[in-house]
């Protein structure tokens, strides 16, 4: 089964994929701050959507949103938008989708539901035998694909 893990962001969405469990690949979509917040939006599903059709996914895990009080309740309303228009882009193509939270992915990877995002990165790196650098939007989108393969193991 090929799973394709997403950690939305506007400025960075990471995407990865595993194929029955192991790893195949992962990138970056970014977008500037300057562009109006329709265009990221756009970019970022155009580009997933090209993304999709090449790699033909048959499930999907997708991070939760995580914020602090700190950042306040625009950015999490900004990255809710984005988090519709790729659920609608992924149904479009039916293919399922699983929220999972950060705190859970830090769970099944590390052990450790507060890991820090360095250790999250050795971890899928390890986990996985990733011999090349992975940036960390890279890493949390192969760590939610990862998260999703393994649920969907133990409940076969």
């Amino acid at each position: 089964m090929k799973i394709l893990g997403i950690d939305p962001g506007l400025s960075a969405t990471g995407y990865g994929f595993l194929v029955n469990g192991r790893y195949h690949g992962f990138g970056v979509i970014k977008t500037s701050s300057n562009q109006a917040l329709a265009q990221r939006i756009s970019s970022i599903v155009s580009e997933l959507d090209r993304i999709i059709r090449r790699e033909k996914p048959q499930a999907c895990a997708v991070e939760t949103l995580f914020f602090k009080v700190m950042g306040g309740a625009r950015s999490v309303i900004l990255s809710a938008h984005l988090r519709g228009a790729i659920f609608y882009l992924l149904a479009q193509y039916s293919i399922p989708i699983q929220e999972i939270t950060p705190a859970k992915v830090k769970l099944t990877l590390t052990g450790n539901g507060r890991a820090s995002k360095k250790q999250m990165q050795f971890m899928i790196k390890a986990v996985l035998d990733i011999k090349e650098k992975v940036p960390e939007d890279g890493a949390d989108a192969l760590a939610v694909a990862y998260c999703l393969n393994k649920n969907l193991a133990i409940n076969q």
